[in-house]
């Protein structure tokens, strides 16, 4: 709600949330609440998102299956979900691996760049979905794959005469579809690595010879 506040406010002070009136810090709170807000920036809304632990539908759905194909598991800021034994103790659907892809999700300490690994965590799950033959070999590193995509934004933008910065504040700010967004640099650096990986022979391989 501070947050938001800092948002509104822009250049000048945001204010003081102690100094509001009870109805208007119930406002602001449904406000904050609403999953879709027109007119805001994307890295307002990866900021809000994040701070709310707010994922797509069907998100721990497809950590499952991305688990399913990662035999090594998945890192991100230092923490490890591991394939087995999550798998064969849990089931996809229960209340305790929310909390685990949850738990795994909490040292991430900007809430824009938590929302960047679980949009990333979306595209590697319709990535290897359309992609039955390939499967990681590799733990996957998931702040390794934000670097490398990260990295060719900045490639781009360079060759477009843009100066070129450390932080990823422009990276936050561009929508995630669309020829240049953050989803097509994501992508491609999870193709990447999965082409380094191994390509398991499918029965309906033409290359295949029996």
């Amino acid at each position: 709600m501070k947050h938001e506040l800092e948002i509104r406010a822009g250049d000048m002070p945001p204010q003081d949330i102690y100094q509001m009136s009870p109805s208007d810090v119930k406002q602001l709170l449904l406000d904050v609440l609403q999953p879709k807000q027109h007119g805001r920036s994307w890295i307002n809304r990866r900021q809000i998102d994040g701070s709310l632990n707010r994922t797509p539908h069907g998100f721990y759905d497809r950590v499952w299956q991305i688990l399913e194909r990662t035999c090594n598991g998945i890192v991100v800021a230092g923490i490890h979900l591991p394939q087995q034994p999550t798998l064969s103790d849990m089931t996809m659907y229960e209340m305790n691996f929310s909390l685990l892809v949850e738990d795994t999700l909490k040292d991430i300490v900007l809430p824009e760049y938590r929302q960047i690994v679980v949009e990333l965590l979306m595209v590697v799950s319709i990535v290897l979905e359309r992609n039955p033959e390939l499967e990681f070999s590799e733990k996957v590193d998931l702040d390794v794959l934000v670097k490398e995509a990260f990295h060719d934004f900045q490639k781009d933008r360079s060759q477009e005469g843009m100066k070129k910065q450390d932080d990823m504040e422009e990276f936050y700010k561009t929508p995630p579809m669309g020829r240049r967004g953050t989803s097509s640099y994501l992508t491609k650096a999870v193709m990447i690595q999965l082409l380094q990986g191994d390509v398991k022979p499918s029965k309906d391989d033409p290359c295949s010879v029996s």
